[in-house]
């Protein structure tokens, strides 16, 4: 937050890595892993938005523990569910930010616009607009580099075409999605 940091996002808070076996025990293992997150962005500003992300798991037993932590935004992957873990947290209600995986950064096809574009407007079918944030469906470090790239630019591109379907944005700068990536200037080599 001194060097100007806004958000700070805490991966895989472990609700269920270590989750046990025994039911009778499960309860207990929530508040913990759900206190210790907490504790982790305690320090936090009001101010500074509190993002988390989640891998593929079975969430349904552990809903009402994420619904408990202090996030602002949580991400998921949710490209190979068909919507299905988006579906879970709208079950419960979930009303914070949220950020379902639009598109699996495990394959090495690049989605075209039109299918983000898609993928992106059926999500507007389970949430609310100023809910929704747009991001692909986990890290990038299993993508090389111009495929990141590309699969990039095209969620921005169909992100920018929902804003402008929506009223959000006018005239979208083709600026935003154009240009060469350069390894030099990004200094991620």
């Amino acid at each position: 937050e001194e060097s100007g940091c806004t958000v700070i996002q805490v991966d895989e808070p472990a609700l269920r890595e270590g989750m046990p076996m025994r039911t009778e025990k499960k309860e207990e293992y929530l508040k913990w892993a759900v206190d210790a997150f907490c504790l982790s962005t305690a320090g936090a500003k009001p101010s500074t938005q509190i993002h988390t992300h989640m891998c593929y798991c079975e969430f349904n037993d552990c809903m009402e523990a994420i619904d408990r932590m202090d996030t602002d935004v949580n991400s998921i992957e949710n490209a190979r569910s068909d919507n299905a873990t988006l579906e879970a947290f709208m079950r419960i209600g979930y009303t914070k930010g949220f950020g379902p995986g639009l598109y699996d950064i495990h394959s090495a096809v690049v989605p075209p616009v039109s299918e983000q574009y898609n993928k992106l407007k059926s999500f507007l079918t389970l949430l609310k607009v100023e809910q929704t944030v747009v991001n692909p469906d986990c890290g990038l470090k299993t993508r090389a580099w111009p495929e990141t790239i590309a699969a990039l630019r095209n969620m921005v591109a169909a992100t920018n075409q929902v804003r402008e379907e929506l009223g959000l944005i006018k005239n979208t700068p083709s600026t935003a999605v154009s240009g060469e990536y350069d390894e030099q200037k990004c200094g991620c080599h």
